[in-house]
């Protein structure tokens, strides 16, 4: 064989190679393509979950003020007013462990009136009694019959109930198990109306968990509320 076509030879095989090289980096190219394109085609849902539950705590809170033309005369209205009030709450079986006092507060009008003469009390005396209890039922009786009891004995309060529910972290865990499953379902449905397939989870957020009322007229029970977000794969 001469130099010539020995020569022509390997530059036919060359050419040949570069050419099936070309083809199956080709190849390759595609298929990476559509394998990195297959990653972008995702699906964000959410799943909620919610739950009804009795609040498990109550801070029922008691105010009152008096007048007084001394300071003395206001802490003796004050201890006096401060003993009826807790007679009443013993009564309905609270105990001592359960009630709070807020700081008095005494305001003196002098300090801001610009004629002292028109003014018929000195002081202000404003006191805070706080319960923290689980008796529920209890509180219930207060809160209808307190006010009203005071009120024979020349006391004139005002009471608020703020039921709680403290036990969020007993029902955290099932809630948010809850809460991947529905938004799986979603994803699911949202994979067969789109003719995919439902791959690995890729990101998943959790939401802040929500405690409210049930509704205006029954602060009893809560509400507990957790929305989480997962984005799927598709394929």
């Amino acid at each position: 064989m001469s130099e010539n076509q020995s020569s022509s030879k390997k530059s036919v095989i060359l050419g040949v190679s570069l050419i099936v090289a070309a083809f199956v980096l080709g190849l390759m190219l595609l298929f990476t393509v559509r394998t990195f394109k297959s990653f972008d085609d995702t699906v964000s849902v959410r799943g909620l979950c919610e739950r009804e539950v009795p609040a498990d705590r109550v801070a029922f809170r008691i105010n009152y003020s008096e007048k007084a033309n001394s300071l003395s005369e206001a802490r003796d209205i004050i201890d006096r007013h401060n003993k009826a009030i807790i007679a009443k709450l013993k009564e309905a079986g609270i105990e001592d462990s359960e009630i709070f006092y807020g700081s008095p507060s005494m305001d003196d009008r002098y300090t801001w009136s610009n004629d002292v003469s028109k003014i018929t009390y000195r002081y202000t005396a404003s006191q805070s009694i706080n319960v923290y209890t689980s008796k529920m039922d209890v509180i219930t009786k207060l809160q209808n019959s307190l006010e009203t009891d005071l009120l024979k004995e020349d006391i004139l309060v005002s009471s608020y109930a703020d039921y709680q529910f403290l036990g969020l972290n007993e029902i955290k865990p099932d809630m948010i198990a809850e809460s991947l499953v529905k938004a799986r379902e979603s994803a699911e449905e949202f994979a067969k109306n789109s003719h995919s397939k439902i791959g690995k989870m890729r990101t998943a957020s959790q939401g802040y968990f929500e405690v409210n009322d049930l509704d205006e007229t029954t602060p009893q029970m809560k509400k507990v509320r957790v929305v989480t977000t997962v984005e799927y794969y598709l394929k």
